[in-house]
């Protein structure tokens, strides 16, 4: 793991994990240091920033380095990856418990 990495989750509520990511009403962003949380914010989908921003719909995943969702789609994962973006989906629903099995090291579920 890199020393700073910026994980997005999406969500509706900012303690489950949305099971589309393409309708989400945002994302859990965490920022991670060292192998410790250093800071978490809950960025929303403004339809506004999504069509007056450049990044569109990836507004919100400015600056992440990984999304970890319970299913991306193709189109998405595609996009993701020409923006440098890693994907892992997880069949867990709590943002808690992924955002710790990730920083224990434990593999999430599969990389697109």
């Amino acid at each position: 793991m890199k020393d700073k990495i910026r994980i997005a989750i999406p969500s509706d509520d900012g303690v489950t994990i949305k099971s589309r990511f393409s309708r989400s009403r945002g994302f859990v962003v965490t920022t991670i240091s060292s192998g410790r949380i250093i800071h978490r914010e809950m960025r929303w989908n403004l339809l506004s920033e999504r069509m007056t921003s450049p990044d569109g719909v990836f507004y919100n995943l400015k600056g992440c380095d990984v999304v970890i969702a319970k299913a991306v789609g193709n189109y998405y994962s595609g996009l993701m990856a020409e923006k440098k973006i890693r994907v892992e989906e997880t069949n867990e629903t709590n943002i808690a418990k992924v955002l710790v099995n990730y920083l224990e090291g434990a593999h999430i579920l599969s990389y697109k």
